[in-house]
């Protein structure tokens, strides 16, 4: 962080973040989910520009292979990691899901379309190289939450329907699709944040989301151009034609959270397109809600999306 050119108030949340994740390890629910999995440590996955990037692998007990979940962390696209959202990878894996945690370069230093390049670079390592873990490559959804849910939307994308893009276009010619993507809170527009400023809305959340906007997208963050799409991937599916070529998404948001109007607007795309969707709201929860384990509607969230799961890529005893 120090190296990144980041906002001291950056570096304090970035520190936040991290300490947190260390308390709700200690938790004997999270102890217990790290305990029913094996950790993997620092796979590299590709390296741009000589810049290492790497991922963790949590495997479920049992031979596999296991249905695969692709974990994209959040933090405005310029704080968290891996580590400070190992807790919520486990927490799949308890549920005998095999779960890649993957890093990926954070802006300012790298901005748009580093990350997204590198959500696509991890999507393609794991289809070639997850059997070797124990994974099933033929089983594999997204999951991500705030700046996360954005890069697994795009990678959806990317998969689903032809894209110009250079680092997207191999994952359209592969034609392996997801199973799923689990989008929690997600900060589907990265542009023209200002349009979250709103009666109602949580103004800190909003400043934070408009200085996110600016380290992301620099001076097109307010009038993006068709280079920057895939960092609004909500528009793009705001614009598909029917019939949906998109699997079915799981869209999870708090009510009193600015960035819930990016899910309920997903959710009215989706429905304009009869895509499968099951979307849930949670009265009175604020961003990431979900991350606080000891919440009753973080409980609940939780259980919606391990049903969704359930439902989509059932794990085989």
């Amino acid at each position: 962080m120090l190296n990144s050119r980041q906002l001291a108030r950056r570096i304090v949340a970035d520190v936040g973040m991290h300490a947190a994740a260390g308390l709700v390890d200690v938790l004997p629910r999270m102890k217990g989910h790290r305990a029913a999995s094996r950790l993997i440590e620092d796979i590299e996955y590709a390296c741009p520009g000589g810049t290492p990037l790497r991922l963790d692998i949590f495997q479920p007990p049992g031979l596999g292979p296991h249905p695969v979940i692709v974990y994209l962390h959040g933090g405005a696209f310029a704080i968290g990691s891996k580590r400070s959202h190992r807790p919520l990878a486990a927490a799949y894996a308890a549920q005998g899901y095999l779960v890649c945690n993957v890093d990926y370069r954070l802006a300012p230093q790298h901005p748009f379309p580093a990350a997204v390049e590198d959500a696509c670079a991890a999507w393609m390592w794991v289809l070639d190289h997850v059997r070797e873990h124990g994974g099933d490559p033929r089983r594999v959804a997204l999951a991500g939450e705030s700046a996360g849910a954005n890069l697994a939307l795009a990678v959806v994308l990317a998969c689903c329907t032809p894209r110009p893009e250079p680092f997207a276009e191999p994952l359209h010619r592969r034609g392996t699709r997801p199973a799923t993507a689990l989008l929690y809170c997600g900060f589907l527009q990265a542009s023209q944040s200002s349009r979250l400023r709103r009666a109602g809305a949580s103004a800190f959340a909003a400043r934070i989301a408009e200085d996110a906007s600016r380290s992301y997208l620099g001076d097109r963050a307010e009038s993006p151009g068709a280079a920057e799409a895939l960092a609004d991937p909500l528009c793009i599916v705001e614009r598909l034609p029917g019939p949906s070529p998109l699997p079915p998404l799981f869209v999870a948001a708090g009510l009193a959270d600015p960035l819930a109007s990016d899910s309920q607007r997903l959710d009215t795309a989706l429905q304009r397109l009869g895509s499968p969707v099951s979307t849930r709201y949670y009265a009175g929860e604020t961003h990431a809600f979900h991350v606080m384990f000891w919440r009753e509607n973080a409980k609940r969230c939780w259980r919606d999306s391990f049903e969704h799961l359930r439902q989509v890529m059932p794990v085989v005893a």
